[in-house]
């Protein structure tokens, strides 16, 4: 197995782009991934937001179990991330995101349960039609996309937009496949994988990107992402990183199912309304108390767009713009800049459409986000 340590040239290369507005509206695509993680940095009025006005379907095989047991493992750390999970049935638990977990009346939901065939359609349509308060709803993949056709996932991208026109009021999560697999199978999980991304980018679709988190590990050593990769008859294909190896719960480690859980949130927060973005630079009283980078506003942008940062103490600061290839196409700040909330603009009428990378170099902390530029 091979791990880039660094967002470099080659990790770029498989990444997607994390779009952020101030009211998630469905008119761009939402992609929840690793750089979705940092739970932190979601204000706790959008927690309380999630847990008052949203209820979640979500049904899974034993893969697609890393996500309940992250989110248990996450309240039992903190009682602020308050869940209440039902086995075939919605709780109703007063300041708790609340979630039905699997169909009525079984809790192991393979594709046939849920999209591949008209029964289990049924059986997703009984789940929203006798709980009208359930307003998202998700299933998660096992294995099968390390054999499924281009034309099996197809057939599921097709059911998902079945339901969603049939139940407007429900966001429809789509999902990538785990990424355990190496190989000839590995590959085919990697190529299905691209096909569920690029429909969710084309379409304004919100994408859970299993694949991802289950790649892209934080070391808090090196304060870096690593990424897991290995090769394939020239192919370089993302793999399960090396330190979610394991069988503590859904096939791997606690850590992983964490992480996941975190990313969770992070949805949920979007699809309330929260935008991504955690500094405030107008009428901040306060300095900052960390390092952070956010989101870029407005994403995608046509062709100018925001980048907002924070610096909690003065410092050497870079921040620079990198094309897909790990090029560096533009530098925003270079130089040593005061405590306090910043802001920079950068203009891309001069470039190409297509997908950025902006990188944040503060004193030793590093972080890099992605950005869409339109046209």
């Amino acid at each position: 197995m091979k791990v880039m340590f660094k967002l470099s040239a080659v990790g770029l290369l498989v990444m997607l782009f994390v779009t952020t507005a101030y009211s998630y509206d469905h008119s761009m695509p939402l992609i929840i991934d690793h750089t979705c993680t940092e739970l932190s940095l979601i204000p706790l009025e959008w927690i309380d937001s999630v847990q008052a006005n949203w209820r979640l379907h979500y049904a899974h095989t034993s893969h697609g179990g890393q996500l309940t047991t992250g989110l248990n493992r996450l309240e039992n750390a903190d009682a602020t991330y308050n869940i209440a999970i039902g086995s075939s049935h919605l709780p109703t638990v007063p300041d708790a995101f609340c979630i039905f977990d699997g169909q009525e009346g079984d809790t192991y939901i393979t594709p046939d349960m849920y999209w591949q065939t008209t029964e289990g359609m049924n059986m997703t349509r009984d789940v929203l039609n006798h709980h009208p308060t359930i307003n998202t709803s998700m299933w998660a993949w096992c294995c099968q996309l390390n054999y499924y056709s281009e034309e099996e996932v197809q057939a599921y991208l097709d059911s998902m937009a079945v339901l969603e026109r049939e139940y407007p009021q429900v966001t429809f999560v789509y999902l990538t496949g785990n990424a355990q697999a190496t190989g000839s199978e590995g590959y085919n999980r990697y190529l299905r994988n691209e096909q569920i991304r690029q429909y969710c980018i084309a379409n304004n679709k919100v994408l859970f990107d299993f694949a991802d988190l289950d790649s892209w590990w934080f070391n808090p050593d090196t304060q870096e992402w690593e990424h897991a990769t290995y090769e394939h008859n020239g192919h370089t294909v993302s793999v399960e990183h090396q330190h979610f190896h394991g069988n503590e719960a859904g096939h791997t480690t606690y850590e992983s199912c964490e992480q996941k859980g975190k990313a969770v949130w992070w949805m949920m927060a979007r699809l309330t309304g929260w935008s991504g973005s955690q500094a405030t630079i107008e009428g901040n009283s306060v300095g900052p108390q960390r390092f952070s980078l956010d989101q870029n506003y407005p994403n995608p942008f046509n062709p100018v767009t925001e980048v907002r940062y924070s610096l909690p103490r003065g410092c050497q600061v870079r921040l620079e713009v990198y094309n897909l290839l790990g090029q560096k196409v533009a530098s925003l700040v270079e130089g040593k800049q005061k405590a306090g909330y910043k802001s920079v603009r950068w203009d891309g009428s001069r470039f190409a459409a297509g997908l950025y990378f902006y990188r944040l170099k503060a004193g030793d902390f590093t972080q890099t986000r992605r950005m869409i530029l339109v046209k």
